[in-house]
């Protein structure tokens, strides 16, 4: 059997040969299976999703030490120099190995039940399946759901529908893993971190220079302060009541004209024509002399209109107000 395989094919990893197993042209090449803590090496031809196993690597010797065969596709075998490189091995985290180890298993057994769909390879698939769940807490009920579908109807759409659930199982396995981000993400992080930072910066700078102005107001009010109390100290009754009277911003209203407020309004209405809010601000100033705030007016012309002695209608934005016919 060895003699006949070596006569059948020559080993070159990636060279296209006639499987001598199929007969079938497929791609050589070596892969590592593990059993328990063990790793072992196979020569294998490739036939799309499957393969055919040949040989253990580690026994195939080369024909020459410097020289080996390597045969390609509808070609004779041309004898070329082969130069050993020693590459160093990758080394990778031991939970990025563990989890990497259960998908090539994982999808080992689904590759085995499509090639031979049997209750036996279900099974292997289940046992599986159940060690990924049970140790990694990884779902795979949609995988089984799939693979028992695949089993009973054998279709192109259960197959897809096997693969699919299969790739999402894989991502369900690697997600919590956080992977090495490239230089490019680095950079674009760094950048965008830089921008967040500068804008924060300029936030505090403007939040700085209003505190700023605000205690230099306080300041400001504090020594006019200090420097009224003193003059309230020097005045007598009559100049603290003329000082205050001063003071009082003239859009207030005074006390006795509050309660007559009112009666002004209604006069104002009388006439039946409608006016405005600022229309009756402005007369309620040119006839009676008073002077009272926008919301004053609005709020005693609201008063009036819940009591029924006025009538009000919305335009647009603007409310007009009238005196209540009949």
């Amino acid at each position: 059997m060895e003699r006949a395989l070596k006569q059948a094919v020559e080993f070159r990893e990636g060279a296209k040969v006639k499987c001598p197993k199929c007969g079938r042209i497929g791609t050589l090449r070596v892969d590592t299976f593990r059993a328990r803590e063990h790793e072992y090496k196979y020569w294998v031809v490739r036939h799309g999703v499957r393969r055919c196993i040949l040989k253990r690597f580690e026994e195939v010797k080369p024909l020459h030490p410097q020289k080996q065969l390597l045969p390609l596709e509808g070609e004779k075998p041309v004898e070329r120099e082969v130069k050993e490189e020693v590459q160093p091995q990758p080394v990778y985290p031991r939970e990025l190995q563990r989890r990497a180890w259960y998908a090539a298993k994982l999808a080992s057994s689904v590759g085995a039940l499509k090639e031979n769909p049997s209750v036996e390879n279900l099974n292997r698939l289940r046992n599986t399946a159940a060690q990924i769940t049970e140790r990694l807490g990884i779902p795979t009920g949609s995988l089984l759901e799939a693979a028992e579908r695949y089993i009973k109807v054998r279709n192109d759409t259960a197959k897809m529908q096997l693969n699919e659930a299969l790739t999402q199982a894989i991502c369900a396995l690697f997600s919590p893993l956080s992977l090495t981000p490239s230089l490019a993400e680095k950079r674009g992080k760094e950048k965008a971190a830089a921008t967040i930072l500068a804008s924060t910066v300029e936030a505090l700078e403007q939040k700085v220079n209003t505190l700023a102005e605000k205690v230099n107001t306080l300041i400001s009010l504090t020594t006019a302060l200090s420097s009224l109390e003193q003059k309230v100290e020097k005045l007598n009754v009559e100049q603290l009541a003329e000082e205050i009277a001063k003071r009082i911003p003239t859009t207030a209203i005074p006390r006795s004209k509050v309660k007559g407020l009112r009666k002004m309004l209604l006069e104002i209405l009388s006439d039946g024509k409608e006016r405005k809010s600022v229309e009756v601000q402005e007369e309620l100033e040119k006839r009676f002399g008073v002077r009272a705030s926008a919301s004053s007016v609005a709020g005693r012309l609201s008063e009036l209109a819940r009591e029924g002695l006025i009538a009000k209608e919305k335009r647009g934005k603007e409310w007009y107000w009238r005196a209540r016919s009949g």
